[in-house]
């Protein structure tokens, strides 16, 4: 026993409110889709498309994920919520999680102010080097160019 616990107080560092390596794959992509402070039916579902594209996501329920993130999200704030979920990323996912998150961003062609910086902030939490960082951006710039903005 620590002298700390002896003495009755607590570790300084917060629980992490964010319990599963699913919560935080969903946290993170949610927060991308709702970077712009709105949500489209369509984001919801390409999201929802995208999950269950990805074997580790069979059997899965989405939905109480998607409500959890919302949640969190309002609770914590944008950038600790997406801090929270980074922790939970497995290192061979990390690079994966980037690159679907900009394709969530960049799913109409253009970046906002707000969506630049969840870019910024997730490339730094997950702690992915600079020089991949730029290859992701430029391969789903180009794949994502000229698409239709929705309406």
């Amino acid at each position: 026993m620590s002298l700390f616990e002896k003495f009755g107080e607590k570790n300084n560092t917060a629980e992490n409110p964010v319990t599963s390596e699913f919560e935080a794959w969903v946290g993170i992509l949610y927060s991308c889709i709702s970077a712009d402070n709105q949500i489209k039916d369509s984001e919801t579902a390409s999201l929802s498309k995208l999950l269950y594209s990805k074997e580790k996501f069979i059997g899965i329920d989405i939905a109480p994920l998607y409500a959890k993130s919302y949640h969190l999200k309002t609770e914590l704030g944008q950038l600790k919520y997406i801090s929270a979920c980074c922790e939970l990323i497995k290192e061979e996912d990390k690079e994966t999680v980037f690159a679907l998150a900009l394709e969530i961003l960049l799913a109409d062609g253009t970046l906002g102010k707000e969506e630049k910086n969840v870019i910024e902030v997730l490339s730094k939490q997950l702690k992915i080097d600079t020089g991949m960082t730029s290859k992701i951006i430029e391969v789903i710039f180009l794949k994502n160019k000229g698409n239709l903005k929705e309406i």
